[in-house]
């Protein structure tokens, strides 16, 4: 369901204009940043980043994968940036970061609550990363929502 709901915002993309996205990623690059946050993704954020790496579409800016600069980078290198914030304010290692709330808060992956299927919710972190609340199921949940939002 999860992948089905990350296709359906990947086609409203396509036909409002592609956004500006990243692009795909290979495969290496993908394990080996599972490897350096030391969790495995869940599956339509894996797919996301394959396909589509990071980006943003209408102001909407979706963190993931630019290269394999995990130490020095920027936003929207959402690794670099997880990275940096369990340095800084002590994140959670099963957090990942996919955006930003537009008030000093983040979107992130809850890799500790992953399901059967692997697909793990989304919840929105206070500033600090001390406390969340669930906005979606999973980050095809989350993707088509905000796409919508957007286009």
């Amino acid at each position: 369901m999860s992948i089905e709901k990350y296709h359906q915002a990947r086609q409203l993309i396509e036909e409002a204009g592609g956004g500006d996205f990243e692009g795909a990623k290979p495969e290496t690059l993908v394990a080996r940043a599972e490897a350096v946050l030391g969790l495995t993704f869940p599956p339509s954020y894996r797919r996301f980043l394959l396909e589509m790496g990071c980006g943003d579409i209408n102001g909407l800016e979706v963190y993931g994968l630019i290269d394999d600069e995990f130490e020095s980078s920027t936003v929207p290198n959402g690794i670099w940036l997880t990275l940096k914030e369990r340095r800084e304010i002590g994140l959670h290692p099963a957090y990942v970061l996919i955006g930003e709330g537009g008030d000093g808060t983040f979107y992130a992956l809850d890799t500790r609550q992953a399901g059967k299927s692997g697909e793990a919710p989304v919840v929105q972190l206070s500033v600090d990363g001390k406390q969340s609340e669930r906005v979606a199921e999973s980050f095809g949940d989350y993707f088509l929502e905000a796409v919508q939002g957007v286009v």
